[in-house]
């Protein structure tokens, strides 16, 4: 991919918007971003709710873990802390992890809801940080900060 758009990129007008299809992985993003992509579309944070994981910010997320954790897993049957304590989302002022292993357990599907509008949450803050960083000229500041 990042051969393919260093291929193309030079072709593209530089007064239109670049928008990149099917990237949700956070190191993508930033590889996209620093080859002059603007735009994302991606069904990776609800297709990841479906399947149970939580998109998490470091420093609990890291390359390693994804960014994500595995919400359906027994481990946080009784975890009363949020999907993610260094998020301001709606799900993680209400919610608890055990909570939304519950509704994911009797597949209720308020748990998928509850997991896809925080992995959107997530994915809106990261670019919100991306574009912060660009306008401040610190974006390999905060890549270091995500990605080590």
């Amino acid at each position: 991919m990042h051969n393919i758009l260093d291929w193309v990129i030079p072709f593209l007008p530089g007064n239109k918007p670049r928008h990149l299809l099917g990237i949700g992985v956070v190191e993508d993003i930033f590889s996209s971003v620093e080859r002059g992509i603007d735009l994302f579309d991606c069904v990776s944070p609800t297709r990841l709710a479906r399947s149970g994981y939580s998109h998490i910010n470091p420093p609990l997320g890291t390359k390693k873990n994804k960014f994500r954790i595995k919400i359906s897993s027994i481990n946080y049957r009784t975890d009363q802390h949020p999907l993610d304590p260094n998020c301001k989302c709606k799900v993680c002022k209400n919610y608890s992890r055990a909570y939304i292993n519950h509704l994911l357990k009797t597949k209720e599907l308020l748990g998928y809801n509850l997991i896809s509008y925080h992995n959107l949450f997530f994915m809106l803050e990261l670019m919100r940080k991306i574009r912060r960083s660009i306008d401040e000229s610190s974006l390999q500041d905060l890549k270091k900060k995500w990605l080590g």
